[in-house]
């Protein structure tokens, strides 16, 4: 039996994640983190940090590379975060020692670990936001079509006083349409770029 109901070829479906589940698995934490350094090299080399050309390389070396996550499994076993071991790998990859003497330049583990996380948070905010407006949507229209279906109401599992289940359904969906009037706040306000 697999250590997780997610890793079981039995049981897997029974907690289908979608397309969120693919943004946390081992492929999508390293590609994430290969596009922090990327990034790092870009605006360093635009700042006179570190040489143009090298940043450049890297850039381009982090959308190019991929990097199996068993062939850092020992490092990241040895080492208790998987950076070291990426960084290695990603290195040998660029077969451009003068330009990959730059990567991860004041950057800790730390903070490729932490930035990686938020643009794979940043886009399992966006794939919540398209459910939130399919849902509405659809709570929305039956809402409207059963305006006047009545049916009773329920408190403690009892008959109440008459409602209709499109007052159901739209009170279903308020707590929704606050969720999803909330995100962009959250995204402003707690998807934070880490360099410490």
């Amino acid at each position: 039996m697999a250590a997780s109901v997610f890793d079981s070829p039995l049981f897997a479906q029974l907690f289908n994640t979608g397309d969120a589940g693919r943004l946390f698995s081992d492929s999508a934490a390293i590609r994430a983190m290969l596009l922090v350094e990327g990034a790092l090299a870009k605006v360093q080399g635009s700042l006179g940090i570190i040489p143009e050309m090298s940043a450049a390389a890297i850039h381009r070396a982090s959308l190019e590379i991929q990097v199996d996550p068993g062939a850092i499994a020992a490092s990241t076993g040895e080492n208790g975060v998987s950076v070291p071991g990426l960084l290695a790998q990603f290195r040998a990859e660029m077969q451009a020692p003068e330009f990959a003497q730059h990567v991860h330049w004041g950057a800790t583990s730390q903070d490729i670990i932490d930035t990686a996380l938020m643009l794979r948070l940043r886009q399992a905010l966006k794939l919540a936001e398209t459910d939130l407006r399919e849902i509405i949507a659809a709570l929305a229209a039956g809402a409207e079509q059963h305006q006047s279906l009545p049916m009773p109401a329920r408190t403690y599992g009892q008959h109440a006083t008459p409602t209709s289940w499109g007052a159901v359904l739209a009170e279903w969906g308020m707590p929704l349409c606050d969720a999803l009037d909330q995100l962009e706040a959250l995204r402003e306000g707690a998807l934070f770029v880490s360099l410490s």
